[in-house]
């Protein structure tokens, strides 16, 4: 990672942009370790390659209903941004107008109730 990089911290999901790197050997072992400095805070911390994550994470999620019918939904959610992109698709049949049943219910009645306010309410419950 370089400096400058926005870098989500994994234990509280805050986003701070990377400062600095330092690079060392402890008994025998590499070790890489990040300057992060968060918005609002005045200290900078140093944090392990292993804590930080991207701004972006990804879920994937995957609904099959009968006769093999499968529909795919690739969700994205920035954090920095507080934002979700949503893809979906589907496999047999591909056209997402093919598909009918109970699983193309359940997958609409999941992501209507999706909004920004119960990732929120989540997040802060991790």
């Amino acid at each position: 990672m370089r400096k400058g990089t926005k870098v989500r911290l994994l234990k509280d999901n805050s986003i701070g942009v990377i400062t600095d790197s330092a690079f060392f050997k402890l008994n025998g072992k590499k070790h890489l370790r990040y300057e992060v400095k968060k918005k609002g805070v005045k200290e900078k911390c140093w944090h392990p390659e292993e804590e930080l994550g991207a701004v972006v994470e990804h879920c994937k999620i995957t609904v099959e209903g009968e006769n093999n019918q499968v529909l795919f939904a690739n969700i994205g959610y920035n954090h920095d941004k507080g934002e979700a992109t949503i893809n979906i698709t589907g496999d047999n049949p591909t056209n997402l107008k093919g598909h009918h049943g109970y699983h193309l219910n359940t997958l609409l009645y999941m992501l209507n109730g999706m909004d920004a306010t119960v990732i929120d309410t989540a997040l802060e419950t991790e």
